[in-house]
């Protein structure tokens, strides 16, 4: 809050008299001329003495009875004395300075300025700029004041900052969401993964109509003497198998292929394969002789 203003009031019989006083938190009160102008910019408060002004003992009867009637006087206690002034003396005053602008914080009575001050700032509490009076209002204005220089600084200081500091977290910001969004694309891509591998498992992990056991031993049972299989794919890969790309098989199909030493021991061998209950469609896709060899060539897809 910066230093006070203390306004050393003396009453006379049908007037005041005022000194000023500027008193730091940590110093020795120092007298100023009085300028209305100065006092109304920074926080004030009073301390009264003179006509109108009595100091009894805390003890007495007539203290107490002070202490009372709060509505009729302004008292001060210090060093074992209560001072106090009645309400209607100090009117006068309250106007001359509210005419010039000055919103004392707090009166006292009968107290140096060092004291009036040192007693303001222990009863000073972070809500009080904040009360909807004069005096509070104030208040708020002699505190934006004070912090205006330090916050106009502040601010500044990180204006310059922001400039100087500002290409390098830009470039640092572009970095990070690079990678940031790298490590999307991976963990997208991981997901993707993750659910076709799923998708197939589950297609791998479903039990067939027929156990893969029987149909191969019963293939085999229809196989003539004179035929030779080279191959019994029981849903094979449609296509090459790519990283990163979906893997296709020819679902609910059997491939057989083989040799045979004449065209009536492939069609024996579809006929056998035709009449097992497990095959739905038999059908002879490829036939051809070999070259410079007497045998044929045979691959047959069988439908499960």
């Amino acid at each position: 809050m910066g230093p006070v203003w203390v306004l050393d009031v003396t009453l006379t019989a049908d007037s005041h008299t005022i000194a000023a006083w500027r008193c730091k938190a940590h110093g020795e009160p120092q007298r100023t001329d009085y300028d209305a102008a100065t006092v109304a910019k920074g926080v004030s408060v009073v301390t009264v003495s003179g006509h109108g002004t009595i100091a009894k003992s805390v003890d007495s009867q007539v203290a107490a009875r002070v202490r009372e009637d709060g509505a009729t006087f302004l008292a001060t206690r210090s060093a074992g004395q209560l001072a106090f002034v009645r309400h209607e003396r100090l009117e006068p005053l309250r106007a001359a300075l509210a005419a010039v602008g000055i919103r004392p914080q707090a009166v006292f009575v009968g107290t140096t300025p060092a004291e009036a001050a040192q007693r303001w700032r222990a009863g000073l509490r972070w809500r009080d700029p904040l009360r909807l009076t004069d005096e509070g209002s104030a208040l708020a204005q002699a505190l934006v004041r004070r912090s205006a220089l330090p916050v106009l600084g502040a601010v500044l200081v990180l204006l310059l900052a922001n400039a100087l500091a500002g290409p390098s977290l830009r470039g640092r910001r572009q970095q990070l969401e690079a990678r940031l969004a790298a490590c999307e694309r991976t963990a997208a891509t991981a997901s993707e993964t993750d659910a076709r591998q799923r998708v197939l498992l589950e297609e791998f992990a479903a039990r067939p109509g027929v156990p893969r056991a029987v149909l191969c031993d019963r293939i085999a049972a229809a196989v003539p003497e004179r035929v030779v299989l080279t191959r019994l794919s029981v849903e094979p890969l449609a296509g090459r198998f790519e990283a990163e790309k979906p893997l296709r098989r020819n679902e609910r199909t059997a491939l057989v292929a083989g040799t045979a030493q004449a065209a009536g021991d492939v069609s024996l061998f579809v006929e056998r394969l035709a009449v097992e209950a497990c095959c739905r469609t038999v059908r002879l896709e490829h036939v051809e002789r070999e070259r410079d060899a007497e045998r044929l060539v045979f691959r047959i897809a069988l439908g499960l």
